[in-house]
């Protein structure tokens, strides 16, 4: 035993002495230089006045979490590293906790040993109560001394050099999980001229059919997915002092294993033999397996940005989508799901425009006009486009101002109740124009919008072929939103396609802002909006006069907020909205029901920095009542809270 002892001092002294030797021929201060660490905390705290327990609004829309819910705290350490390798790379890396164990789980370790059933053993809550730290944002970047070559990027990025028609930047709470192999640089004279290209691995859980690339569809019996990968290009070139031409485009595949290949894993054929025992012709192992493409998507823009006057701009975009879905590789999610389903299930292809004219006071009296038309085709999709946190188009739209985009992959959820909504403009062909009068402290802001439907028609088929995503009738209320529509909160916003349509909207919004001489100035905003809403239906046949849809929706929202100290800001605000909607819901067989909806919201605000540390609170107070022709009246009493501390170096 002494003598065991004695071995291990000696290999520590070894130890310590070659570490000390290392430190004294490399000053550490050398290293330092080279290195930087930033830091960020974050806490988060809901309330709610429900038994709802969890730390966000919304979570997961299919898989049960144990992350969401309205009553909950819980807090996040994330670290960035950045690296100088040398003067002609760069190296770093993001690694952030689990967000997911609230305060109250404080003792749990993180294992799973009761299937998931919590109890006290301290045991029972599985991984997402340890915040663990996972690794995210690693890249390797390379600056090579080569004319037209600007960067070699290995490893995470935003995608934010591509445009939401096509890769569009990720979300925030994914911004630099996805990685791949980027380049980039400049050309022509005076570098007039920029361009990036990039082959990027796919996520399995979101780019394709089913939500996925192979993983729970029925069809496969095996999902392969580490040679899934999406190509783009976005080329940029400067004409002149005033012009700017861009074109993007990405293409994705998915691609599965050929199960008649012998050498496949569960192959159909691994003696190359039929039933009869007669020998397939062409079939012989080679110890290589064929793969076969599932599902395949190209979406490209060309877009212009000109300036021919000093007060005018001129913004125009064309672009084309196509997919390709190999029904033998894909099942029909719309059959099988319930119409919920992020693609239309056959091969299509479709174009999609934009013309935009702003005019910033032409005639110096402060008032700036603006106009756009766009027409996005039936059949457009941006599988890989933008899901959330991005606009394509002019208007303030119908579930709020979050944005419009041009895709059935939308993502609301991983949200909580103060959060922006997006809808799908799949099919929109219309017009916006907006007037804006800056004046002092003071901007007035009117916008009219007119939306005709390319997805209109009659019988179309949202059984096998279009996802109608369930739920289609009904003005959306983002508010109380819920997932599977226990609470009748209208259409879902991914829900562009219904068996017999024949739609169209106009929608008038007005808003003012003004700054008060009260204090540190009184910021006032007041926005109105009116949405008519108009369907037809059914136009031919029996029942076709009794189905029509008609809804007057209107909303009015007040913002009061100043400074009161240094670092503080507090606000309070409040909304009142009301819509009528005749033959809101149901069937032709059933009949239709007509519905009123009333809904009121007050809350509070308060901003603080102080030290660095930042605290951002909000509490607010719902009611809402539903009368409804056809079933029983629904009555809302909601507080709700949410409160944020941040400390970031």
């Amino acid at each position: 035993m002494h003598r065991r002892q004695s071995v291990h001092q000696r290999r520590a002294w070894a130890w310590a002495l070659a570490i000390a030797a290392t430190s004294a021929a490399k000053p550490a201060s050398a290293d330092l230089a080279k290195f930087e660490i930033d830091g960020r905390i974050f806490t988060k705290h809901l309330y709610q006045n429900d038994d709802n327990q969890g730390l966000l609004s919304l979570g997961n829309p299919f898989w049960p979490d144990d992350v969401a819910g309205h009553n909950g705290i819980g807090s996040e350490l994330e670290l960035i590293f950045r690296g100088r390798v040398s003067q002609l790379a760069e190296a770093g890396a993001r690694v952030a906790s689990r967000f997911g164990e609230r305060w109250h789980d404080w003792w749990e370790s993180g294992a799973a040993w009761y299937d998931r059933k919590t109890n006290t053993s301290g045991d029972s809550a599985g991984m997402n109560r340890a915040s663990y730290l996972k690794l995210r944002g690693s890249y390797i970047q390379l600056a090579p001394e080569l004319s037209h070559l600007d960067y070699v990027r290995i490893g995470a990025s935003d995608f934010s050099m591509f445009n939401p028609w096509t890769i569009g930047k990720v979300r925030y709470i994914d911004r630099d999980n996805g990685r791949g192999y980027f380049l980039g640089g400049k050309f022509g004279d005076d570098n007039a001229g920029q361009y990036y290209v990039a082959a990027i691995a796919m996520p399995k859980l979101w780019v394709g059919p089913s939500w996925s690339t192979g993983i729970g569809d029925p069809a496969l019996s095996q999902a392969f997915w580490s040679r899934d990968w999406a190509y783009a290009a976005m080329v940029r070139y400067r004409v002149g002092d005033s012009t700017t031409v861009r074109l993007v485009g990405d293409v994705t595949q998915d691609l599965e294993v050929n199960t008649a290949d012998p050498d496949a894993v569960g192959s159909r054929n691994p003696t190359c033999k039929d039933g009869l025992g007669n020998a397939i012709p062409g079939c012989a192992p080679d110890h290589a397996v064929d793969l076969l493409t599932r599902y395949a998507s190209l979406n490209a823009t060309f877009d212009v940005e000109s300036e021919p006057l000093d007060w005018l701009r001129v913004q125009g975009l064309l672009g084309v989508s196509a997919q390709r879905i190999d029904p033998k590789l894909a099942g029909n999610g719309v059959q099988l799901n319930q119409g919920v389903y992020p693609l239309v299930y056959k091969d299509t292809s479709d174009v999609a425009g934009t013309l935009r004219l702003s005019a910033s006071d032409p005639f110096d009296v402060g008032l700036s006009l603006q106009g756009e038309y766009f027409y996005i085709g039936p059949d457009w999709n941006a599988i890989f486009g933008a899901r959330r946190e991005a606009d394509v188009l002019l208007t303030d739209g119908l579930v709020g101002s979050g944005g419009q985009l041009p895709t059935l992959n939308l993502a609301n959820e991983f949200v909580d109740f103060d959060d922006e909504w997006v809808e799908s403009c799949i099919g929109w062909h219309g017009a916006t124009g907006v007037l804006t009068l800056d004046k002092g402290d003071t901007r007035l802001r009117a916008e009219y919008t007119h939306i005709e439907y390319a997805t209109n028609g009659q019988d179309r088929d949202v059984d096998r072929t279009y996802p109608d995503f369930l739920h289609g009738d009904g003005f959306t209320d983002t508010l109380v939103y819920d997932y599977a529509n226990v609470s009748d909160r209208g259409r879902d916003p991914r829900s562009v396609y219904r068996r017999n349509q024949f739609r169209r909207t106009d929608l008038a919004v007005l808003q003012l802002k003004h700054q008060f001489e009260v204090g540190s100035g009184l910021d006032v905003e007041v926005k109105g909006k009116y949405i008519k809403d108009v369907d037809y239906r059914r136009l031919n046949g029996q029942g076709a006069l009794d189905d029509d849809y008609a809804g007057d929706i209107a909303n009015v929202r007040v913002k009061l907020s100043m400074p009161v100290a240094d670092g503080l800001r507090l606000g309070v605000h409040g909304q009142v909205d009301h819509w009528n909607e005749v033959n809101r819901k149901g069937t032709l067989q059933l009949g239709y029901g007509d519905d009123a909806t009333d809904r009121q919201v007050v809350g509070l605000t308060a901003n603080l920095s102080y030290g660095g540390v930042r605290f951002a609170y909000l509490v607010e107070y719902l009611h809402k009542t539903q009368d409804r022709q056809r079933e029983p009246d629904q009555l809302w009493n909601v507080w709700r809270s949410k409160a944020v501390i941040e400390a970031a170096w």
